[in-house]
């Protein structure tokens, strides 16, 4: 049988997409997944949310402006 570090050897040189089902499968392996309360709590938390857009409570943010952000702040923590 192959070593975890000729299997991990094996798996990064799969597709991204492969390696993302490989992952999954994975930690789908592992149990039965999240605890019940979790997924609720996800839930209630994204219904919370659309609510607030459809409210017109949150302010939303266009991609484009938090990508440039984003940007700026990865190429200033490059520069220190």
């Amino acid at each position: 049988m192959a070593t975890r570090d000729e299997l991990l050897a094996q798996a990064l040189r799969l597709a991204p997409e492969d390696r993302a089902r490989l992952a999954h499968e994975l930690l789908d392996s592992l149990g039965d997944g999240p605890p019940e309360d979790v997924e609720q709590a996800w839930g209630d938390e994204i219904s919370r949310r659309a609510q607030e857009v459809l409210d017109g409570t949150v302010e939303l943010v266009d991609f484009d402006d938090v990508l440039k952000k984003m940007k700026e702040r990865m190429e200033q923590r490059r520069r220190r």
